[in-house]
């Protein structure tokens, strides 16, 4: 047996396989990435870290300088500003604006349609209209340019029935808007 292991290690350095022993390559490998990260936490240790302490004090110097020429009461009038200033936004922001109703019916409603009755409720953003249209027709135009508007999110017809009364002929309808959600929250485009 002692023959074989000797000619199995003889054909192995003949092919040019290198002996059992420590990989080398690797060991060079290692020590080079060692290297670099010894380099790596050098640069940041001793250059960027000084670099980031400078930058901020650098900047709270200029702030005690910024803050030194502005006096104590020049400030609380600045923090007292800018709290009328938030309150004012805030209360724009949930101030509804129910004249944009009148826009809208102005603007969207069909020129031969009479408007009976209208009840709005703000809190849900909904509209209900009971009205009088010449006929059908009419009433599916303005049905079609209610659904056509931006800033309705849905129309329903609740009822219509063709009208044969002493007023004069027409379709009795009602329908029912519901607008989208900041419709009466946005200040009326001018």
């Amino acid at each position: 047996m002692p023959d074989n292991i000797n000619s199995t290690v003889g054909r192995a350095r003949a092919a040019g396989m290198p002996s059992t022993g420590f990989p080398w390559r690797l060991l060079v490998v290692s020590i080079i990435i060692f290297g670099l990260m010894i380099l790596i936490w050098a640069g940041i240790s001793f250059g960027y870290i000084p670099y980031l302490n400078s930058q901020i004090s650098s900047i709270d110097s200029a702030f005690n300088s910024l803050s030194s020429q502005i006096d104590t009461n020049q400030q609380k009038d600045l923090a007292q500003f800018y709290s009328q200033l938030y309150n004012i936004q805030t209360l724009s922001n949930t101030h509804s604006y129910s004249s944009k109703l009148f826009d809208f019916l102005e603007k969207d409603i069909y020129p031969t349609v009479k408007i009976n009755n209208a009840q709005v409720d703000m809190s849900s953003g909904s509209l209900s209209i009971d009205g009088t249209a010449t006929d059908y027709a009419t009433l599916i135009n303005q049905l079609a340019i209610l659904k056509a508007d931006p800033d309705i999110a849905s129309v329903s017809l609740d009822s219509s029935k063709q009208n044969s009364s002493k007023e004069g002929n027409g379709v009795l309808f009602s329908i029912k808007l519901i607008f989208n959600g900041k419709f009466f929250y946005q200040p009326p485009k001018q």
